[in-house]
């Protein structure tokens, strides 16, 4: 039997908000893919999104098997803490696309323009809610 308590409801509220973040992170990257596709000169461009794309979804598979073998091997005391050490992988993680992806946003004007035309909802920092 799980006991639910104020931090392990913390943490799994921590876990929703960056696993929206990464989910957000996904998407922009599909969108910004597609775009990039359209014209020949700015394959080179897609093709990058799309390798930072398949790094985004193999790090979350990963991350995924790893947290359901350690579940089977935990006891009541290290779950918390279990817990928030995947959500600051998790974090890690989005730190790491959001650093790739602003790099690629220097480097390309096109794309850097057309992620400013998009009409997107604002990101909340996963950090906030983290600490």
């Amino acid at each position: 039997m799980k006991t639910i308590t104020y931090d392990s409801l913390q943490a799994e509220h921590a876990w929703m908000i960056v696993s929206d973040q990464l989910q957000q992170r996904n998407n922009m990257l599909a969108k910004s893919i597609s775009h990039m596709e359209r014209n020949q000169g700015d394959l080179p461009m897609a093709s990058r999104l799309i390798i930072l794309r398949y790094h985004l979804k193999m790090s979350l598979r990963q991350l995924t098997q790893d947290v359901r073998k350690q579940k089977q091997k935990l006891r009541n005391d290290s779950m918390l803490a279990d817990q928030w050490m995947h959500v600051h992988q998790l974090f890690f993680l989005l730190r790491q696309i959001d650093n790739e992806l602003g790099q690629a946003t220097t480097e390309n004007y096109i794309l850097r323009s057309w992620l400013e035309s998009l009409e997107g909802r604002v990101y909340r920092s996963s950090l906030i809610h983290l600490n």
